[in-house]
């Protein structure tokens, strides 16, 4: 628990800026240059998250004489993935395609990706030789640097380009080199075989799990959190989807604020130790109870104080996050302890849930929007849907982990109570 209290601490930091910048970023961007903000944060996480096809996973789990292989893999792969995206692009805006002609800041995308491509192999890195102290200080210089230039760029250039999309760009760009000098400064030592195609071609057996389920299941459920907004794009006005798009962000603070930080170590001590039984009753008893506070605090009127701490523009930003508080209580909850299936090799479980879960999800948005025009009841019918289908995934991670019932009923009565509660708001939208 040292090890999740570092990454804590640097998250403390790291996630407490939304609470001081949001209002600020919320007064100098239009609701419209949040929604092509959303646009491309929906792209980019769902494209990232398959950019490496799951091996940057086996970067932690690897063995020390296959780590110099793996990460020459991660990075053929990773720049091999993004050239092809180039080529999409290229493609489809000769075509003159609505997605590609009108998506903002694509030249940004792909400066967005070569910083990625960098910051993930070595973050993994980092994180397989527990140096989480060096973790911590990158995130916590991610977090400033990016609140910084998202600020700077919308005070002195709010009207010639998206500021929200180039600051982040230039902080994956820092957190990147960042993370590159302090691996040489610690002397870190890759070993491994010389590296040849009969050797990559051995690692992609022995890791196969990873590019046949780990990787499609990740950007199905990255997919079916982030497609909504390309969605309702084609259906809504920018402000609407600024507004959906900031709600997302603030939602998933306490995913980001403790779930990130023990999913990470928690990966790396169950592949490490083996102890499965006992890492994962202690992540479900912290999770039990963070994930219920959001729904529980917008269920009590919290929707209000979101309208208050984003300006008067963002009224609609109040009912979103309402709608939304269902979907974010079993996604917190699940999202932590992802990790236990890439342990026990039980991907295809994963994937199955993750299957479901975009055609559930995707498609009650999909046919919502044909046939609703009210995008609060669209929203409630998504949140539903996806509630349903992650919490048939916890009950499988509680029975793969020999999870003991006391580990979260005790917090049963809670939830019960702030489902009940937020059923009375939502029938008085």
């Amino acid at each position: 628990m040292i090890n999740t209290a570092k990454m804590s601490f640097s998250n403390i930091i790291m996630y407490l800026l939304p609470i001081v910048v949001t209002p600020i970023l919320s007064r100098l961007y239009s609701p419209d240059s949040f929604g092509e903000w959303g646009v491309f944060s929906s792209f980019i996480t769902i494209l990232t998250v398959g950019l490496f096809l799951g091996l940057d996973n086996t970067i932690v789990k690897a063995k020390d004489n296959q780590l110099k292989g793996i990460i020459a893999l991660c990075l053929f792969v990773g720049i091999l993935v993004s050239l092809v995206t180039g080529g999409i692009f290229l493609i489809g805006n000769l075509l003159n395609l609505r997605f590609f002609a009108t998506f903002p800041c694509a030249d940004m995308l792909f400066l967005y990706l070569f910083f990625y491509v960098l910051y993930t192999i070595f973050f993994n890195l980092c994180n397989r030789f527990e140096m989480y102290g060096v973790i911590a200080s990158v995130n916590v210089v991610q977090g400033l640097s990016q609140s910084v230039f998202r600020i700077l760029l919308g005070m002195f250039c709010v009207t010639a380009i998206n500021g929200l999309i180039i600051g982040t760009t230039i902080a994956e760009g820092v957190s990147a080199i960042l993370l590159v000098v302090y691996l040489i400064l610690y002397k870190v030592k890759i070993g491994g075989y010389n590296i040849t195609r009969n050797y990559f071609k051995k690692l992609l057996c022995e890791y196969k799990n990873f590019p046949l389920y780990d990787a499609p299941s990740s950007v199905l459920a990255f997919a079916a959190f982030n497609l909504p907004t390309i969605i309702l794009a084609m259906y809504f006005d920018k402000a609407s989807i600024g507004c959906f798009s900031i709600v997302l962000q603030l939602l998933l603070l306490p995913m980001s604020f403790i779930g990130n930080a023990i999913g990470k170590v928690y990966y790396q001590e169950i592949c490490k130790d083996g102890d499965v039984a006992n890492r994962t009753n202690k992540v479900v008893r912290i999770t039990a109870v963070i994930s219920i506070l959001p729904m529980f605090i917008l269920a009590c009127g919290g929707d209000k104080i979101v309208v208050w701490f984003l300006g008067s523009e963002w009224e609609t930003a109040g009912n979103v996050a309402l709608c939304l508080s269902l979907w974010s209580f079993p996604t917190i909850l699940t999202q932590p302890l992802i990790p236990l299936f890439r342990a026990l090799n039980s991907q295809r479980y994963l994937l199955l849930f993750d299957v479901m879960y975009f055609i559930c999800g995707i498609g009650s948005i999909l046919v919502c929007c044909q046939f609703i025009d009210n995008l609060f009841v669209i929203l409630i019918v998504y949140a539903v849907v996806c509630a349903i289908v992650k919490l048939m995934m916890f009950m499988k991670i509680i029975k793969l982990g020999n999870v003991y019932m006391a580990s979260w009923m005790r917090v049963l009565p809670l939830w019960l109570i702030s489902c009940v509660i937020l059923l009375f708001r939502l029938l008085s939208l």
